[in-house]
């Protein structure tokens, strides 16, 4: 998956990490059934068991740069606050929409009762 991640991320340099490709590529082969859990079970064990580990050099690299992450602070506060806050915008209104259609209007209708309830 990765080979072909690299393959997707050189051919349409949209500026997506081959690693992101490949993720997608897997999710994608899981989630259609072609390729099979068994297949990435022991790997994925694996992986999760020395997960930490993986996040060893991040710390020490927030650690050793402290003095540049704290001199650029309001330029990487700004955008983290700005998406935050579009994230739940975009998700606060997507899930208004999929509430309100017809598969959920019955969920709708019980929320609408308990809320009279306590009314």
């Amino acid at each position: 998956m990765l080979f072909i991640g690299e393959w997707i991320a050189h051919h349409l340099n949209i500026g997506i990490p081959a690693s992101i490709w490949g993720l997608l590529l897997l999710f994608l082969g899981l989630t259609f059934r072609i390729i099979k859990l068994d297949w990435v079970l022991c790997s994925a064990s694996l992986l999760i068991r020395y997960m930490a580990l993986l996040f060893v050099p991040v710390s020490v690299g927030v650690i050793k740069y402290a003095d540049v992450l704290f001199s650029q602070m309001n330029v990487l506060l700004l955008p983290n606050i700005v998406s935050t806050f579009l994230t739940l915008i975009v998700v606060g209104l997507l899930s208004d929409y999929l509430f309100s259609l017809s598969s959920f209007s019955h969920l709708r209708k019980k929320v609408a009762r308990k809320q009279a309830e306590k009314a």
